[in-house]
Formats: structure tokens, C-alpha cells, sequence
């Protein structure tokens, strides 16, 4: 992707969001002034409130008057989680988004009894394995393996995943009523073997997104993308 074409404002948020998912930035810990902030990215402080803002409106920080920016918790950030709508976010970065789903399954053998029993599953129990690529132009910038209690959401068609998202489908389709819906995010640096499914440069940054659906004190779908590019902030 062309960084010169991307505003100097999303150029701060983007190095904030990076180093607060790397541990850089620690929960609670306070932010450069606005005056610093300007003079560490070399822009106004019209421009560096902008960014602040935007960071704050998607929970990655928190104001206290006269005091500052202070980086929010990953558990108040998981409070305020949400449906997203990747496409929706990919076409807010002024790209054409599309996605293809990769693979479909159901897993009916004792492959991936790890994720099963994460799952409080047995390892002959049934779950879907869901692979997903997702483009922003031409250019590949998420790839989602997801895995679905089959037993909890039986006969989801690959045609229904084709046309929408999981999560809306398993709502309105199954009456998922959710105890909570965990996220979690680590930075990571893109492999060669990442660039079968991704359209990055080897030692590019890369995000790995973790989501696990709770129902009934019960994982009912765990999902891990791996995103590159712009995209992570605005997830």
C-alpha cells in the first residue's frame, strides 16, 4: 500500500494503535501531550486532535480533563466490541471490498481436538471449519480461519456465508444470544509462508485479531483473522 497517500492523521493513529497491541503502550499509561505528539509525527495539533479523537470514538484511549490521553484496557475495549462489518470498514479506507470464502467443512473426525476441547467439545463432536479471504481493491488484507459449533448451528449453508457475514447470520438464523464476545489483538511481522494468503512484504507488519463467541458459559465460535495494512485501526 502507498503510505504517501494516507492522511497524516491516520499515519499517528496507525503508530499508536501498533505500539499499544504490541504491549508498547501499557493499559493506563498516559500519551505524549498534544505539543509532543505534534512534534514526534511533525504535524499540527489540529491534526494530532484529530487523530486523538478518532482513537478515542474507537476505544483505544480515554481522556481525563486536564490530565491527558490514557490507553483503555483491553476489558473496557472488549465492552464496547460490536458486529463489525468488514466490508463496511474496508470501503471506509475508500477501497472496492470483496472477500471469497476459501474453504468450508465439517469437521466430523478427530482433526483439530485442540480447538474442540477449547470448545468444551469432544473430539468426535462436529464443527465447521470456515476459511475466509477478504480484498481491499485486488489486494488480499484479511484472512479468517473460523471454527462453529456445529451441534449449536446446524446446516449453515456456504451459499448464506457467501452473502453475509457469520455473525448476523447465526443471530437472526439461530437466536444466538451471547454472554459476551471476547476480542483480543497481538502484533505480529509477516512470514513468506503469510504471503499464500495475504498481500504483504515479508517483515511487514501484521495484526492477529482473535474473537471467541460465549453462550451458556460456552464457546460457540472462535475465530483468528490475520489483517495487514491500514485495516487493524479500523477494527
Amino acid at each position: 500500500m502507498n503510505n504517501a497517500s494516507v492522511p497524516m492523521y491516520q499515519r499517528m493513529m496507525m503508530q499508536i494503535i501498533h505500539e499499544i497491541e504490541a504491549g508498547i503502550l501499557k493499559e493506563n499509561d498516559k500519551l505524549p501531550s498534544e505539543q509532543q505528539l505534534g512534534e514526534i509525527f511533525s504535524i499540527s495539533r489540529i491534526t494530532v486532535r484529530k487523530a486523538l479523537e478518532e482513537l478515542q470514538f474507537r476505544h483505544f484511549i480515554y481522556k481525563k480533563r486536564g490530565q491527558g490521553s490514557f490507553v483503555l484496557s483491553r476489558k473496557q475495549r472488549n465492552k464496547y466490541y460490536k458486529y463489525l462489518d468488514i466490508k463496511e470498514k474496508i470501503n471506509e479506507m475508500n477501497l472496492m471490498p470483496r472477500s471469497e470464502i476459501n474453504k468450508f467443512n465439517i469437521i466430523a473426525d478427530k482433526r483439530y481436538s485442540k480447538v474442540k476441547e477449547n470448545m468444551d467439545l469432544s473430539s468426535t463432536d462436529y464443527i465447521y471449519e470456515i476459511e475466509k479471504t477478504y480484498f481491499g481493491d485486488r489486494e488480499r488484507i484479511m484472512f479468517s480461519h473460523c471454527f462453529i459449533d456445529y451441534a449449536r448451528f446446524p446446516e449453515i449453508k456456504i451459499d448464506e456465508l457467501e452473502n453475509e457475514e457469520i455473525l448476523p447470520i447465526l443471530y437472526g438464523k439461530y437466536d444466538l444470544v451471547p454472554d459476551s464476545i471476547d476480542t483480543s489483538s497481538t502484533a505480529a511481522i509477516i512470514k513468506k509462508n503469510d504471503q499464500e494468503y495475504l498481500d504483504a512484504n515479508v517483515g511487514d507488519p501484521k495484526v492477529i485479531r482473535k474473537v471467541e463467541v460465549i453462550e451458556n458459559k460456552k464457546i460457540v465460535l472462535s475465530e483468528v483473522s490475520e489483517v495487514v495494512g491500514f485495516l487493524p485501526m479500523y477494527l
